[in-house]
């Protein structure tokens, strides 16, 4: 089903990628059950709402002019690992830092990363608060109520260059915030029933007088 539906939106993965995210759906479904990761299980919700959702962020990419490759990239809250470790095995030339503060889910993130053999990811296991020593190119944040408060919370790299992408469900997100500049990008994605919205957030470039 996934390799179909990423056919189907003009999402071209070589084979070795959905291989691995098999090996990822065992693990999820194995861990899952026992410590909390998702309530979403079943074969069909793990395809449609966690590894092509978060693999539509690439084509979201494409669509803001930002190219990955040989970037660093932290995906904010990582949970269960979407969509940064998704989106690690999809892009092996762009690393990753995957931030998670619950030491159960670091486990897991861990044990994924060794059996899908991820050479292109890290985990940091604490909140996004305490990383002070590291440069990121990009940030991804999915499942936020409020991007005021992403934005808050991620503001140290923003000032340094980053930009901050969410991935937004239904609900478009039409204000602005005060500083920074907001780039939305939509996507009407076939053979799903949920559309996705993303923000691109930079920080406003300052002007000479």
């Amino acid at each position: 089903m996934l390799k179909n539906l990423c056919e189907l939106n003009d999402l071209n993965l070589p084979d070795e990628v959905f291989k691995k995210l098999e090996t990822y759906k065992s693990l999820l479904k194995k861990w899952g059950k026992r410590i909390n990761i998702t309530s979403l299980l079943s074969d069909e919700e793990i395809d449609k709402k966690h590894f092509f959702d978060s693999l539509t962020g690439i084509k979201a990419f494409e669509k803001a002019g930002i190219n990955l490759k040989g970037k660093h990239v932290t995906d904010v809250g990582s949970g269960g690992g979407f969509p940064g470790m998704v989106l690690a095995v999809a892009l092996p030339e762009t690393s990753f830092t995957l931030v998670e503060p619950r030491h159960k889910r670091c486990v897991f993130l861990e044990q994924v990363k060794r059996a899908l053999k991820l050479n292109n990811v890290s985990i940091e296991c604490r909140r996004i608060e305490e990383i002070k020593e590291k440069h990121f190119d990009v940030l991804t944040m999915r499942a936020v109520e409020d991007p005021k408060s992403a934005v808050k919370i991620t503001k140290p790299f923003l000032e340094n260059g980053a930009t901050l992408c969410i991935y937004r469900g239904k609900e478009p997100f039409t204000d602005e915030i005060p500083g920074f500049t907001i780039e939305r990008v939509n996507l009407d994605l076939k053979g799903v029933n949920f559309k996705r919205h993303f923000l691109f957030i930079r920080k406003e470039a300052n002007v000479g007088t």
